[in-house]
């Protein structure tokens, strides 16, 4: 409790350095104020009826603001303010209420609220606000395995760099990008009053026509009130063994949090080379998921995903096309395992898994069936993704998705019967069955998404759009979807 006392007195300490009188920060060159009001309102729908399931892409990477399994009636009021700006300090702030019906069911919610405090290449974050790893993925992406646009953001408080910061005296050819964070989990799952730690670093070689970086991520989830085991270890000793990924030092800790580390840990090694020319800019980027220690060796190199983006320059028709690749197939298992035996996203104490909300943090394409106990029901998978966006016409703006996939569940739907370890020579801890052929648990996927999007040229604040999706295939069956956006904007 001490440790959560002092997060929240540095929460409180940031809203008062927002809300501090400006003139006290006031200089020549200060800005004025801005302010950024809109409204909007969405209806998405199976034709088939208004309890029918909604397409993948109709409801994926949404910010966890549509219900997959029915129709959704949504309103939302989105604010953003520039408060105060001058040469050394920037104070922003925003807000996004929605308001849902679905299913017979009606909620209201704040799904962001936040204060930013920016202080030269530095800023302070509080509140609920779209992760800055998800920011950096292209809008055409299936999102990134860390963070994603696909469940409502969780409260935090973080100290980043602002973007990528220019390290002295190299002429901005070496650039840094770091983050350290704190939040706050849900109390409707398998333990209770967990915590996340987030922290990030990326270095970056801009040179002339090219610019290479590469970065690793590491995400923990920890402490609370399991349902099954009681409280789990905390306080300053155990916040630092989180960070440096060790194994816990409480004798009272689960077995595995003392032999291998505390928590459940999702982390990444990120790359990316960017490209550019002067008919178009290229960017190939490849991100190795790590799900544990045995990960962070390469066991499973292909895992992961693979991606090109190509942004050809004055072509109106085709402004953006991107391409990946994703598998998380092998998953460090043993050619005698089955395939898939460190079962991402879920983990043997934290059973609500790699989840916010009954949504999936990370990639949406690994499923959830939105339960508390080890909700992931499919993260064996291989796909490619498409995405383009551009100008059908001057007033006319398009994003089109197709994603196919082949789906193998689980590990667990691999085996017929366990067998003794020595009959495969495995130890402790590895997996010896008797397994069906993967070819025997395949589903194939086809998703599909369409959006349009235009302004009324009478009143350019006026916006609205359409969205058809589908799914094809075994894994999600054949279902098609509708939808229907407009948006106001009220202040800018």
């Amino acid at each position: 409790m001490i440790l959560i006392n002092i997060l929240r007195k540095a929460f409180l300490l940031l809203v008062i350095v927002a809300f501090t009188p400006l003139q006290l920060w006031a200089q020549e060159d200060t800005q004025k104020p801005t302010v950024d009001l809109k409204t909007g309102a969405t209806f998405f729908m199976n034709p088939q009826g208004l309890d029918q399931d909604l397409p993948f892409w109709m409801h994926a990477n949404n910010d966890g603001r549509i219900d997959q399994n029915s129709a959704n009636a949504l309103h939302y009021v989105e604010g953003y303010s520039q408060i105060f700006k001058n040469s050394v300090f920037e104070v922003e702030a925003g807000a996004s209420f929605v308001s849902r019906d679905y299913a017979d069911t009606q909620v209201s919610y704040f799904d962001k609220a936040y204060l930013k405090l920016h202080i030269y290449d530095f800023k302070f974050m509080a509140g609920r606000y779209i992760d800055p790893l998800a920011e950096k993925e292209e809008e055409l992406s299936t999102g990134s395995f860390m963070y994603s646009r696909n469940a409502t953001p969780i409260p935090k408080i973080a100290f980043s760099t602002d973007g990528f910061a220019e390290v002295p005296g190299t002429n901005g050819i070496i650039r840094y990008n770091g983050l350290f964070a704190h939040g706050w989990l849900e109390n409707d799952r398998y333990v209770q009053n967990a915590y996340l730690h987030e922290k990030y670093f990326y270095l970056s070689i801009k040179y002339d026509f090219f610019d290479a970086v590469g970065g690793i991520v590491h995400n923990v989830q920890w402490a609370g009130e399991s349902q099954s085991l009681g409280a789990l270890p905390e306080g300053w000793q155990t916040y630092w063994e989180v960070i440096t990924a060790t194994g816990s030092s409480d004798a009272d800790a689960p077995g595995g949090e003392r032999s291998n580390a505390v928590g459940n840990a999702v982390a990444a090694y990120d790359f990316s080379l960017g490209l550019f020319f002067d008919r178009f800019d290229l960017r190939a980027y490849r991100l190795f998921y790590l799900e544990d220690k045995v990960s962070t060796q390469f066991r499973s190199p292909w895992d992961g995903i693979w991606g090109l983006t190509i942004k050809p320059k004055n072509i109106q028709l085709v402004k953006n096309i991107t391409w990946e690749h994703v598998n998380t197939k092998r998953q460090d298992s043993f050619d005698f395992e089955p395939r898939g035996s460190a079962s991402y996203y879920n983990n043997f104490l934290y059973r609500s898994g790699w989840t916010y909300q009954g949504r999936v943090i990370g990639n949406p394409m690994i499923t959830t069936d939105g339960t508390i106990n080890r909700p992931i029901y499919n993260n064996i998978i291989v796909a490619h993704h498409l995405g383009l966006s551009g100008e059908l016409l001057s007033n006319l703006d398009y994003k089109f998705l197709y994603t196919f996939s082949r789906n193998y569940g689980t590990w667990e739907d691999q085996i017929i019967q366990r067998l003794p370890q020595e009959q495969c020579g495995a130890v402790k801890g590895q997996i010896c069955a008797e397994l069906r052929p993967l070819s025997n648990v395949k589903q194939l996927n086809h998703s599909f998404l369409m959006e349009l999007r235009s302004v009324l040229p009478q009143n350019e604040r006026f916006s609205y759009g359409l969205t058809l999706s589908s799914d094809l295939g075994e894994f999600y069956g054949n279902r098609f979807g509708v939808g229907f956006n407009f948006e106001y904007q009220l202040l800018k």
